[in-house]
């Protein structure tokens, strides 16, 4: 394992461990059941969700974001975390980590009626998306990031 992965890491882990109050995902702190999953850590979908929003409904982006996120860590036992961030310099570029239990959890993800909500309001709000699976270099690791607590 090289330095950087080891600094990245590091950012990863402490982004995952946030009071609840504070990000709207990753939520996953006070339910560590959610980090075991019996098919391993293998299985679970991580993908990283890069989205620039038109300037004119970024507030309305963010609150509907914001909503989702919290909507869907704290009633669906599937998601692991959902984690919006913006770009500092520019705060239109939007993040957003998700990872998912399994390609099942998400796929029911999908067919929530918040995740609905939130897919058909906001495409006239978004001026690209890209999803990006990802593939984590520690999957143990992942199990111990959920675990933390303060």
């Amino acid at each position: 394992m090289n330095a950087k992965w080891l600094i990245l890491g590091k950012k990863f882990a402490a982004l995952c461990i946030l009071p609840l109050a504070a990000v709207s995902g990753c939520m996953s702190l006070n339910a560590p059941d959610r980090a075991d999953n019996s098919k391993g850590a293998e299985n679970m979908q991580v993908r990283i969700a890069e989205l620039e929003i038109l300037p004119e409904w970024l507030d309305a982006y963010l609150e509907a974001a914001d909503a989702v996120g919290a909507e869907s860590v704290a009633k669906e036992p599937g998601v692991v975390c959902i984690f919006p961030m913006q770009k500092k310099e520019s705060p239109t570029s939007i993040r957003i980590v998700e990872i998912y239990r399994s390609e099942e959890a998400y796929k029911a993800h999908l067919a929530t009626p918040h995740f609905r909500k939130y897919k058909d309001g906001t495409p006239h709000m978004i001026k690209s998306l890209e999803l990006v699976p990802m593939r984590p270099l520690d999957e143990n690791g992942m199990k111990t990031i959920f675990r933390k607590k303060k």
